[in-house]
């Protein structure tokens, strides 16, 4: 099916369009503090999500008898998976990093990431600014027992 043309006035409130979010983009992101902040909490997450995604592909393994090339997080596996693997995490921990809450200012640090990845909107921005501590420390939390845990 094709898609229907717009006309030319449609046209032109369409490239308004992106030319503005593209603006505001780029001044978003030549704002060094702005940049460094989203860097410094995506990277984080990142650690997070792929430290995680070792634990979750084996235990997908052992599930299915295969291994998975796309692990998604969800909290309907993610407690069981590091539970399969020795840990203990607090669900409310696990539900703040890796949930599906997307609540403006509740977001899970994983929504959180999702948006500032996808859309930056001011909203995650603010979202991202103030909480910047509480949503470091859930990182941290994970982190650290991932890091303390006995390697024997």
């Amino acid at each position: 099916m094709a898609v229907p043309k717009i006309n030319p006035q449609e046209q032109l409130r369409l490239r308004n369009d992106a030319r503005a979010e593209m603006l505001r983009l780029e001044t978003t992101f030549n704002d060094k503090k702005v940049k460094a902040e989203i860097d410094n909490f995506k990277d984080k997450f990142s650690i997070c999500e792929i430290t995680y995604k070792i634990i979750l592909r084996e235990h997908q393994h052992k599930k299915t008898g295969q291994y998975s090339d796309y692990l998604k997080i969800t909290m309907t596996q993610g407690p069981y998976a590091l539970s399969f693997a020795g840990y203990t995490f607090d669900k409310a921990l696990l539900t703040n990093l890796f949930g599906a809450e997307d609540s403006p200012g509740r977001m899970s640090a994983k929504k959180l990431r999702d948006s500032l990845n996808h859309s930056v909107t001011p909203a995650a921005l603010q979202e991202l600014q103030s909480r910047r501590e509480e949503l470091h420390s859930y990182m941290d939390a994970f982190l650290d027992e991932i890091r303390v845990f006995d390697a024997v």
